[in-house]
């Protein structure tokens, strides 16, 4: 009977052997997956990765059977000659002579494919919110079939090389082996994925530097494919090193925000009126663009830490309107920088922008990982009330902060986890770091009419 291997001892050691492989070689396909499915909103993702993986479990197990299919992609199809001139292959050092089988032009097109993907989620995360909204063609909001789709293209790319190790580790004519093999690493899979993508969320760094990971290994498919041998040991040494500086960087950083917290006594109404009084005169630096600097926020904040964030918001109408006060119309219509805004229209965009802030939040309160609208804030400071008297628009941040701010105050501590996600970032982001944004938002075009008026004399 086919089961009676089952009772032979070196059947034991070859399954082990092979599902700690397959595991171990599924640790990329988790990384990649944990990306894929954080740009879902919450409820979906773990769905989203179960469904891909369960699915992408029978591609594996098909690509199994057919296992005799599978190695014959290891036989010569053509060689660089076959489709280059013998002149550029002396141009460019090829070996004419090369021979590419189906498995060099899965593992090729794989890699490139892994670099491609990585090279566009880098940018996507190196690019973040930003402080103004982005005009241009908006990009689609990913759903759970899309992301599905994602999660068995790239297990069928990472499957080809787990089932190429399986076929060097254990006799084709035990196949049933390997297909246990394969549903153990699927279901390790499956169980470690959803702690794998909670912590990249929680630690964007990581994910960054995870994309940096799955770029080098679509380059060494790459290379692969080319027949140039790679030692893995100097991949997962180069993987291993980084991860353990990484750790130890979050460390660090855990570190330096937890010793700031440790009060002597609670943050009452007066410490925080004076911690916001303080400062008034900010020290601005020589880029026009960012005179108090680029907003760096983090993904939560404590209800502690909003209070002071939420009063700088209040008191913005006021310094608004004391910065523009006694400027004159010719003043007001100078722009704050070579090619940028002019002071009015400065003032009509902060008019702008928090009344969608303000529609963001009731969004987050009222709904669940709400996708919102966003605007092309250039175009909106074209408009012709763009050129309405700022009076208009100082009289609106005054009602509009009054009734925002109250409403922030009114915020439950959890609350504050709730999020919205960016219909072109696909970032999800938490109503703290929201009041956050804004609180930096208001000051830093604050600064763009101080600045400029400091410059001027004026």
């Amino acid at each position: 009977m086919a089961l009676d291997i089952f009772l032979k001892a070196d059947t034991w050691l070859a399954l082990l052997t092979l599902c700690f492989l397959e595991i171990v070689l599924g640790i990329d396909n988790i990384i990649f997956i944990s990306i894929v499915s954080n740009k879902l909103p919450e409820e979906q993702r773990r769905q989203a990765r179960n469904t891909g993986l369960f699915l992408a479990m029978f591609v594996r197990i098909g690509f199994l059977l057919a296992i005799t299919w599978i190695i014959g992609f290891k036989q010569p199809l053509f060689s660089v000659s076959d489709i280059l001139p013998n002149a550029l292959i002396q141009f460019l050092g090829f070996h004419g002579d090369h021979m590419f089988s189906g498995r060099d032009l899965i593992l090729g097109f794989g890699g490139l494919f892994l670099i491609a993907k990585s090279t566009m989620e880098i940018n996507h995360e190196m690019e973040g919110e930003g402080d103004h909204e982005k005009g241009g063609k908006k990009s689609k909001v990913p759903t759970i079939a899309g992301t599905i789709v994602q999660i068995i293209i790239l297990d069928i790319i990472f499957s080809f090389d787990s089932i190429l190790t399986a076929v060097g580790v254990v006799d084709k004519d035990k196949v049933i082996i390997m297909i246990l093999a394969v549903i153990v690493s699927i279901g390790v899979m499956m169980f470690f994925s959803g702690a794998i993508s909670k912590f990249i969320q929680q630690h964007p760094s990581m994910e960054v530097l995870a994309l940096g990971f799955l770029i080098l290994i679509g380059f060494m498919l790459f290379l692969e494919a080319l027949e140039v041998v790679v030692p893995k040991g100097y991949i997962y040494f180069a993987v291993a090193f980084s991860l353990l500086i990484e750790f130890f960087n979050i460390r660090v950083l855990k570190k330096r925000k937890a010793d700031p917290v440790k009060l002597h006594k609670p943050f009452n109404n007066e410490d925080i009126a004076q911690a916001v009084g303080q400062a008034e005169e900010p020290v601005y630096s020589n880029d026009p663009s960012y005179p108090i600097g680029k907003f760096e926020g983090r993904d939560s904040y404590s209800d502690v830490e909003v209070k002071p964030l939420i009063a700088r918001i209040e008191r913005l109408p006021a310094k608004i309107e004391a910065a523009v006060n006694d400027l004159s119309d010719e003043e007001l219509d100078t722009a704050y920088r070579e090619g940028g805004w002019t002071l009015r229209q400065v003032v009509h965009h902060l008019a702008d922008s928090h009344m969608n802030a303000y529609i963001r939040m009731k969004w987050m309160l009222t709904e669940n990982n709400t996708v919102i609208k966003a605007y092309d804030q250039n175009l909106w400071a074209q408009t012709p009330d763009a050129s309405f008297p700022v009076t208009d628009s100082i009289n609106l941040l005054y009602s509009l902060h009054s009734k925002w701010t109250n409403l922030m105050k009114e915020v439950k501590p959890e609350e504050l986890e709730k999020e919205f996600i960016h219909p072109e970032t696909h970032k999800h982001v938490s109503l703290g770091k929201l009041i956050a944004t804004y609180a930096w938002h208001g000051d830093h075009h604050l600064a763009h009419i101080n600045a400029l008026k400091k410059r001027m004399g004026w």
